[in-house]
């Protein structure tokens, strides 16, 4: 039973943050895009960047709290991985050809920011724990001598 929780209980999670993070992902992007910046590309990646961040850190902690384990950290990859081939899978991109590195790195950067940040998540959710339960387990040892 044990086994089946640790393969059932992350895909779900996955399955629901995608559900609620991909028309999340729409709706913000509409709203980035009608406003204006005076640097129209790097502003509204970075704000993209930011977004993704945030939604794959908060689902790699929820990984790392849920399994509590180091596999949250491969979990949260996998799913990051998977968010940002499918979201490259179905962008299109119209943007000039004599652009700079620097911007092809902001707009396909893009596509990695949710794996670093659902491992990071998970990371820090794992350590935690870790931290946690090193600290009560040193207590039982006192109270106990």
């Amino acid at each position: 039973m044990q086994n089946l929780r640790r393969i059932v209980a992350p895909v779900a999670l996955i399955v629901l943050a995608g559900l609620i993070v991909w028309p999340l992902r729409g709706v913000f992007d509409t709203f980035v895009e009608s406003r204006s910046f005076a640097s129209p590309i790097t502003w509204t990646l970075s704000m993209i960047w930011a977004f993704d961040f945030a939604w794959s850190i908060v689902l790699g902690a929820l990984l790392g709290a849920v399994l509590r384990s180091t596999s949250a950290m491969m979990w949260a990859a996998v799913a990051g991985l998977a968010y940002g081939g499918l979201n490259f899978a179905l962008t299109q991109h119209h943007f000039s050809s004599s652009l700079g590195w620097n911007v092809y790195a902001w707009i396909y950067g893009q596509y990695v920011v949710s794996c670093v940040g659902a491992v990071i998540g998970a990371w820090l959710a794992t350590s935690a724990l870790r931290s946690v339960a090193d600290t009560e387990r040193s207590a039982v040892r006192e109270s106990t001598v």
